[in-house]
């Protein structure tokens, strides 16, 4: 019984010790507030052609603002790609949604190996929360425009 007892204690100490390291963890990262962007989907066109760009909820992770990206251009699904978005983030996401910004990063594509694309970000919360994206490739800047809201969201999820 008391064995039991003890392995039962020793599983409560761990499960605390790791819940408060996951607390840490959280703490740590001075633009963790609980918060991310969710982005609506937007389009633009490039010439004639329609271009969609769909991103994921941007998350604060090590100091940036991190999410995945999907361009689709059904004209020429060639030119489809999909990746990583990694902005440099200097205050937390209740600041920024607030009060705006300008965020410059990378788009990783997964698409093509090894393509780095700049991206700018920016956040226009006084216009009913708009938010334009340029991704400029070695060909063009594709400019989109779209809203974002503040969500809550998982650190790690």
């Amino acid at each position: 019984m008391r064995s039991l007892i003890y392995t039962c204690l020793a599983c409560l100490l761990l499960s605390q010790v790791s819940l408060s390291a996951k607390q840490k963890e959280a703490a740590t990262d001075p633009a963790w507030d609980g918060l991310a962007f969710s982005i609506e989907d937007s389009r633009c066109f490039v010439g004639l052609a329609p271009v969609y760009l769909s991103v994921s909820k941007l998350k604060p992770k090590d100091g940036n603002l991190v999410g995945t990206y999907t361009i689709n251009v059904p004209l020429m699904t060639s030119k489809n790609d999909k990746g990583k978005i990694v902005l440099p983030l200097k205050s937390k996401v209740s600041v920024l949604g607030a009060k705006g910004g300008v965020l410059k990063g990378k788009a990783h594509s997964e698409t093509e190996e090894g393509a780095i694309n700049d991206i700018v970000c920016v956040i226009r919360p006084e216009k009913d929360q708009a938010i334009e994206l340029a991704i400029t490739t070695e060909h063009r800047t594709v400019n989109f425009k779209s809203r974002y809201t503040v969500i809550e969201a998982k650190q790690d999820g």
